[in-house]
């Protein structure tokens, strides 16, 4: 395998995508500069993982070059992974909240002496 050119980059910011000329694609979401995700796709074949490693680099140099640090929109077909078992849980929250809204005040029990107890 012939060595890689680490600067040829097809960038588009707007996308925040940028397409190496071996095939390798890197999608950036949120800004160029400072990304919340980062999806690689299409590795060549052969390449080593500090090679791999390099070529991520190169690319994420590129978007942030290309990009001055602006924010991205969210790459298509990703929508942000939430637990459902957390997202079950904030919903019973509240449900629990807006149901105690609705219920009269409760006198409160202290453990506190009062000065007529004594």
């Amino acid at each position: 395998m012939e060595p890689l050119d680490y600067d040829n980059w097809d960038v588009d910011v707007t996308a925040g995508r940028a397409v190496h000329a071996c095939g390798f694609q890197l999608e950036v979401e949120g800004s160029v500069s400072d990304p919340s995700g980062v999806f690689p796709s299409g590795y060549p074949d052969g390449l080593s993982y500090a090679e791999q490693a390099r070529l991520l680099r190169s690319g994420m140099q590129a978007l942030a070059s290309a990009g001055g640090g602006g924010a991205v929109a969210t790459p298509r077909g990703r929508q942000p992974s939430i637990n459902p078992k957390a997202q079950q849980a904030g919903q019973k929250a509240r449900m629990f909240a807006e149901q105690s809204k609705d219920r009269p005040a409760r006198a409160k029990l202290s453990l506190k002496r009062s000065p007529a107890n004594e």
